[in-house]
């Protein structure tokens, strides 16, 4: 009840805040920026939203604030906290863009601009117009600031509340470097368009250019370093919600990932001009602005990756966080070996057409330039981050990392991907002399197609066995753990309604583990020391209350069963302990985190990459196919 309360107070301060401001918002500018043109409907109407939507919100506004003021609970409310941080986005992020607007046109009446590119307002009534604004989006986010600084005081922001100002300060942060960057970008070309011949739009409007991107420079510069300063003192004060963060591992994550690709995507440009100059062929691409992109994103990749190792060596990695690493890593040696594969098949391709033709036009030669600068990209993008995938996983302590279910996801899908391509060219490499046996007659070369069906074969056999090496190499070295934990553990199961069942499931699991039934209340004369010989045991939870279970230095492994006057918060049904407690003491011989169930969050995003590079896949074995057969 006091949440449906909440979220019925919280909603709508939402929806009767945000029309109001914006009312007078749109009051003001008319009245101040363009008195002239004043709609007396759309006066009426501002007027209107502004007497009922006001009392509105501040009668519930006040209800809110009275009910906090005397339950700290209330103050520590997810619904409260969720209302300020989304209230302060709603008021910080046109904030920015009005005073981003102002600045480009202040910088730009002197740089000669006179209307706007839509429109054909005057620089004054937009700048008068902008000036209407500010005002009132920074006294409200002023005022929610404080608001959010006092119920901090009392009511710290901690788990689903932490996660929520990580969330705030983290987006706006993102959003700056973004505009930080495109800003960086586009100033570096400036100054290189500035040497040499001057074309584009930089060449035509330089003076505008340069205001627009000092105004983008000066909005997105500041709020990057406002919000990534807090981040880091976040990190820094030892905090250990901050510290196991998951959002912030995606955030410095994706920085990194979405910059590697940015630099190696332009990479391959530059280094398909250099190629195709060698090869005599004309470049009309300009290079200027492909290198301020590299600069740009070059600096941004380096200093995240930086930030990377620094939190890894300040902060022992959480299983959550280990995840977000894997997906990143994965996902980069995946597209990365991904255009590996097209620059070799290309290359390959060239070779085999050259040898029957003729290394002759310049269609050869454009082919050549752009499949080798994919193959050199490919390799450099792939080798890193599957070296390091790979040596954490032969690490003797990389049992997680053997068991990763991105890891999987990565060796099987490329595993697929290698099956297809052979199970695709050995199809081809049948069908063709069988159709020329029975008459059938094409228009390409047969030595040529045959060749090519023959190359791509030869590469998915290579792929496959090099990826069908890493999953014997992980599934060997965990069969050996798995050995070397069973030698030395010992389980013993304390007598009960489902001891048998549990020991049945074990001996299922497990032929070789040792397992010792024991019953406390016919205990045998060597009762405790079979208890302190054993390196498990398992039982139901009122084992805990026998001093012999509490004095063996055993791991224990309890059963939450029904007890006369005793409830358990959170168990429903008794029916699924067995195969339970079977799963629990599989997680511990495999030396895994316990843990209740499976992490569906990196099942749907495996599952959702896996769908993804399936239906790549297919369409690709498609052409493929068509390709040869025509």
């Amino acid at each position: 009840m006091v949440n449906i309360r909440r979220a019925y107070v919280f909603l709508v301060c939402i929806f009767s805040l945000q029309p109001v401001t914006w009312a007078i918002i749109a009051l003001g500018r008319a009245l101040i920026a363009d008195r002239e043109n004043i709609s007396t409907e759309a006066t009426a109407f501002q007027i209107a939203v502004i007497v009922i939507g006001l009392p509105i919100f501040l009668a519930h506004w006040v209800w809110a604030q009275r009910v906090a003021a005397r339950d700290q609970d209330e103050r520590a409310s997810f619904l409260r906290r969720a209302y300020l941080y989304l209230t302060l986005a709603a008021f910080l992020a046109p904030f920015l863009a009005t005073v981003y607007d102002l600045l480009t046109w202040s910088f730009g009446i002197f740089a000669g601009r006179t209307t706007r590119d839509l429109g054909s307002i005057a620089p004054t009534e937009a700048i008068l117009s902008d000036l209407a604004t500010l005002p009132v989006l920074g006294a409200l986010w002023l005022y929610h600031q404080f608001v959010v600084l006092q119920d901090a005081r009392t009511a710290p922001d901690t788990g689903i509340n932490g996660a929520i100002r990580r969330a705030y300060i983290l987006l706006f942060s993102a959003s700056g470097l973004t505009l930080t960057l495109v800003a960086a970008v586009r100033l570096i070309e400036w100054i290189l368009f500035r040497f040499g011949e001057t074309t584009g739009t930089l060449g035509r409007t330089p003076a505008i250019a340069l205001a627009d991107q000092l105004a983008l420079l000066l909005i997105g510069l500041p709020v990057w370093l406002i919000f990534w300063i807090v981040a880091q003192k976040l990190f820094a004060s030892l905090n250990e919600d901050e510290r196991e963060s998951v959002l912030r591992k995606v955030y410095l994550y994706l920085s990194v990932f979405v910059t590697v690709l940015i630099f190696v995507t332009n990479a391959a440009f530059i280094l398909a001009g250099i190629f195709r100059r060698a090869l005599g062929l004309r470049v009309d691409e300009d290079a200027r602005t492909t290198i301020a992109i590299l600069i740009g994103v070059g600096v941004v990749w380096a200093y995240h990756a930086f930030v990377v190792r620094g939190d890894a060596r300040a902060a022992q990695e959480e299983p959550r966080q280990a995840g977000i690493r894997r997906l990143y890593e994965y996902l980069v040696a995946g597209i990365g070996l991904a255009a590996l594969l097209i620059g070799i098949g290309g290359d390959v391709s060239v070779v085999i057409t050259a040898a029957s033709e003729g290394f002759r036009g310049n269609d050869l030669k454009e082919q050549t330039a752009w499949f080798s600068a994919a193959l050199i990209a490919g390799m450099i993008v792939w080798f890193l981050p599957w070296q390091r995938a790979q040596i954490a996983a032969i690490a003797p302590l990389g049992a997680d990392e053997r068991r990763s279910i991105v890891r999987k996801i990565y060796l099987f899908v490329y595993l697929f991907v290698a099956t297809m391509t052979i199970l695709a060219t050995a199809v081809y490499i049948v069908f063709r002399p069988l159709s020329l046996l029975l008459g059938t007659r094409f228009s390409g070369n047969l030595i040529s197609d045959l060749a090519h069906a023959l190359a791509y074969g030869l590469i998915g056999i290579a792929l496959w066995l090099y990826h069908g090496w890493a999953l014997r190499g992980d599934g060997a070295r965990n069969r050996a753990a798995r050995i070397e934990r069973l030698a030395g553990l010992r389980v013993a199961i304390i007598g009960g309604t489902l001891s048998d069942a549990i020991a049945s499931g074990l001996q299922r699991e497990f032929p070789g583990l040792a397992l010792d039934t024991l019953d406390l209340a016919n205990a045998p004369a060597d009762l405790s020391a079979r208890l302190a010989n054993a390196g498990l045991i398992v039982g139901p939870w009122t084992i805990a209350l026998d001093p012999r279970v509490a004095a063996s230095p055993a791991r224990k492994l309890l059963i939450p069963t029904k007890s006369e006057s005793w409830d358990w918060v959170g168990v429903e049904s008794a029916r699924a302990f067995a195969p339970q407690t079977v799963r629990a003491v599989k997680q511990i011989v495999e030396g895994e985190t316990l843990k209740s169930g499976g992490n569906p969050v990196a099942l749907i995003i495996g599952i959702i990459v896996l769908i993804c590079i399936l239906i790549q896949v297919l369409f690709s074995l498609i052409g493929f196919l068509g390709m040869l057969m025509n």
